[in-house]
């Protein structure tokens, strides 16, 4: 009985040991927070816009909320929606403010923490769940993401969640049962919602574990196909939904920004060994020599003690399972993070777990040592980690927080002036041609929502056809003086054209931190022009009609005009005009056009199918409705929908086109055979289509 009650006692020390780290960490992080005034910049900006999104889209903070469940999954068209509903729910318990809204990295960092520590008792004992816990705490890669507003930090707790209950689930020797497959469950779905960087561990985790199920009896078999299921279930809709946006962003993002910002080739020497050199900063010089050290030292013990008897297999057996599924996700990952074409520091955010295991191991062997050899006490090596941070390059970031915390930052009084000028609930879009850390489309954006505010910051200038739609239509302007930021060179055509135009006024000049300044401009009263789009939509959907050459006149025209208007005004006249023109004529084709433009505009396939097939009646000689319809359904998932509706079109209305629409279609449902004649049908298309654009072109 007194046994037991030790051993419980010991473990409540352990656990308020944790909690103690927790709260020392949260209080250094807020020291940072409440004196670090910098404005968040691109990703950070565009991270807090989005909790602000779904918290606003979940009535969090008191607006209508979303109409539906796919006006949620709306919010989050290229990132998963699950980090900033939990971020919006603490914005809306904490507030709106930078140095608020960041409570939820405190939240993100005590799962993590307590996750790691739970990894920690799980794999050797308290020992080495207290050194995994000092080193996160104390990893300046880990602090600059307790004080930098990223996802990276959701990513890392989500991850170590995952792995810690997916490792003990499919452990031969605890594992098996039903609750902890319905945690490792969960844990996997939690990850995959979060950031799609977490399948650079969930697809080398699960193919570990489907190899090692042919080991396993029928029950952890059926407990895996559960598994996979679930969480596929669980992905399903906010995939479905957004999956055009999701590919074509990931496209961008992994591969073209890559080309832009010159990383060199995933098979060149420099990319195999890009991440090595960052790991000495990301943990500290004096953590990563102990634990590295540590590792080493067991790592010599181990060959000299190797039996010449081991057989490979022997790493599925139960003693060393726990460290096999580290040693394997570790590398797996960091395999896969390195043959990602993008890089950056923080890419390699999903093997931080891992590593500070094996370091916090190290430390462990290091403990075993003094105590064996030299008879020292070893809790002397817990204070290791709180000397490294102390001479890590983390610590100058508190050396300069009396000039951070005098720095003056424009954007907040930008938007003061372009607030004050507003009527109550007036949804205002403000254009910023230049795009620095300062002052950005999404920063702009992210000070004008706070606090139930209606400003959006869009950027334009890129191209010279943005000078006449600016002139003509823009309210509010941000220009600068000197820098531009990452703009192309045509944005200082723009800026000179505002300059020299009487249709604005210089409402304030903003100094900056370098040599120049902002400024605000703003249109003359006298030469206010009434932005009338909702009458040119018309038009141009009505374009839809003649195919190629009219999408590609369309798409032009509302590129610009959504950042014109980025609240999309223009959307709920053009919809009640059409609405209540069909509702008095249901064969008006001008507005079943409008619709179902808006409809594809809005991500709404099912709902354009409608009007489209309505437009395939009314006009049977055009093929294009019915190539609209093939396209929606494709989006949709419906490829022998989409099968059926081409080849009936083909039939009616031979050309290349349908022809090829037609047999790619045929294949997506399992027509294989159709592929010979996709290869003749679809570059005949794609001429043709080529064809009907050169008018554009001249």
């Amino acid at each position: 009985m007194l046994i037991k009650k030790n051993i419980n006692h010991s473990k409540y020390i352990f656990w308020i040991s944790i909690l103690c780290i927790w709260i020392l960490s949260t209080i250094i992080d807020r020291i940072w927070w409440n004196l670090y005034s910098i404005t968040p910049s691109w990703d950070q900006a565009d991270y807090l816009n989005s909790a602000i999104d779904h918290a606003r889209a979940l009535s969090f903070l008191g607006a209508d909320g979303a109409s539906d469940f796919n006006s949620l999954l709306d919010k989050s068209p290229k990132i998963p929606p699950l980090a900033s509903i939990i971020n919006g729910a603490v914005i809306a318990f904490a507030g709106d403010a930078p140095h608020q809204a960041a409570w939820s990295l405190s939240f993100w960092n005590g799962f993590f923490i307590f996750n790691i520590a739970s990894w920690g008792l799980y794999l050797s004992g308290k020992k080495l769940g207290l050194f995994c816990v000092l080193i996160s705490a104390c990893s300046p890669f880990l602090f600059n993401l307790r004080t930098d507003y990223l996802l990276e930090l959701p990513l890392i707790s989500a991850i170590t969640f995952y792995l810690f209950h997916l490792g003990r689930w499919s452990d031969k020797s605890i594992g098996g049962k039903w609750i902890q497959l319905i945690i490792a469950t969960f844990a996997c779905s939690f990850s995959l919602l979060i950031k799609q960087s977490s399948l650079l561990v969930i697809i080398p985790s699960l193919l570990f574990v489907f190899v090692l199920s042919f080991k396993r009896d029928k029950k952890f078999r059926l407990q895996f196909l559960c598994l996979v299921l679930i969480n596929i279930l669980a992905i399903l809709p906010w995939f479905f939904h957004n999956w055009i946006m999701i590919l074509s962003g990931t496209y961008r993002a992994v591969f073209e920004s890559a080309a832009i910002e010159g990383d060199p080739s995933i098979l060149g020497f420099k990319s195999i060994f890009w991440y090595f050199p960052y790991l000495d900063n990301q943990f500290g010089s004096i953590i990563f020599f102990f634990g590295l050290s540590g590792i080493l030292f067991a790592f010599l013990t181990y060959v000299r003690s190797f039996r010449s008897q081991a057989r490979l297999v022997d790493i599925f057996n139960e003693n060393n399972y726990k460290w096999t599924w580290i040693y394997f996700n570790l590398i797996t990952c960091w395999t896969f993070t390195t043959f990602i074409p993008n890089k950056d520091e923080r890419y390699i955010a999903c093997t931080i777990p891992l590593i500070i295991l094996l370091l916090g191991f190290g430390f462990t062997k290091w403990s075993d040592w003094l105590d064996t050899y030299f008879k020292l006490n070893s809790y002397i090596l817990l204070f290791i980690p709180a000397v490294s941070f102390l001479f890590s390059n983390s610590i100058n970031k508190f050396n300069t927080l009396q000039n951070i915390a005098s720095k003056y930052y424009p954007v907040k009084d930008i938007l003061s002036i372009v607030r004050s000028d507003q009527t109550i609930d007036k949804k205002e879009t403000v254009i910023v041609v230049p795009s620095t850390p300062e002052i950005n489309q999404h920063n702009v954006s992210y000070f004008g929502r706070m606090q139930g505010g209606n400003i959006l910051g869009r950027q334009l200038g890129q191209s010279l056809l943005h000078i006449e739609p600016v002139l003509k239509y823009s309210n509010w302007i941000i220009l600068a003086d000197g820098d531009q930021g990452s703009v192309p060179s045509n944005s200082l055509v723009l800026d000179k054209a505002i300059r020299d135009s009487s249709l604005f006024i210089q409402v304030q000049e903003f100094p900056r931190e370098k040599e120049g300044s902002y400024t605000l401009w703003k249109r003359r009263s006298s030469s206010f022009n009434p932005n009338e789009f909702h009458n040119r939509f018309i038009e141009l959907a009505k374009g839809m009609e003649k195919g190629p050459l009219g999408i590609k006149l369309i798409f032009d025209e509302i590129e610009i005009e959504h950042m014109l208007d980025g609240h999309l005004k223009y959307q709920s006249i053009v919809r009640d005009k059409a609405l209540s023109k069909i509702s008095s004529d249901p064969e008006n084709v001008e507005s079943l056009w409008s619709l179902s433009l808006l409809k594809i505009l809005s991500n709404r396939p099912y709902e354009a199918d409608i009007y489209l097939r309505n437009l395939e009646i009314l006009l049977p000689n055009n093929p294009w409705p019915s190539a609209y319809r093939i396209i929606v359904n494709f989006a949709s998932w419906n490829p022998w929908k989409a099968s059926l509706i081409a080849d009936k079109a083909n039939k009616r209305n031979p050309n290349y086109f349908l022809k090829s629409l037609s047999d790619i279609s045929a294949i997506f449902r399992g027509s294989f055979w159709r592929l010979k004649s996709a290869l003749n049908s679809v570059p005949n298309a794609i001429k043709s289509v080529d064809e009907s654009l050169k008018p554009i072109e001249k």
